[in-house]
């Protein structure tokens, strides 16, 4: 894997997808509450195209971060939790405008919760591990 200033890419795209996985669930989380407390708030934090953006960027990092490791060192339940996150994520995305909005969003929180994790574990594996990772 190639370095950049000691860390690798894999690395790089693991803290990548935690953030942008912590940034959705900040989002769904105001979607979700800043409106009760401010109504007029939900104009400025609802809109379908966020929750789309935000997909497609969770999309592009994950293979980036997860598919390296795997084959490095084949651990499933970081890619099952990583799969099921993603599945998690677009399904919410999917049913947005569709559905409750606070089903939809309570979707891809799950997602966002298991991205996170899936991501953490990752980069805790390639610490352990640093002879393969």
């Amino acid at each position: 894997m190639e370095l950049v200033h000691g860390i690798t890419m894999r690395k790089i795209w693991d803290k990548w997808g935690i953030a942008l996985s912590a940034a959705c669930l900040v989002h769904c989380f105001a979607v979700v509450f800043l409106p009760l407390m401010l109504p007029a708030i939900e104009l400025m934090v609802h809109s379908p195209w966020i929750h789309r953006v935000f997909a497609l960027f969770i999309i592009f990092t994950t293979p980036l971060a997860f598919v390296p490791g795997y084959r490095r060192h084949g651990v499933h339940s970081v890619l099952v939790t990583a799969i099921a996150g993603l599945i998690f994520i677009l399904t919410g995305v999917f049913v947005d405008g569709s559905t409750n909005e606070y089903l939809s969003h309570g979707i891809s929180i799950i997602g966002s919760f298991l991205l996170v994790w899936a991501h953490i574990k990752n980069i805790r594996h390639s610490q352990k591990h640093k002879h393969c990772c």
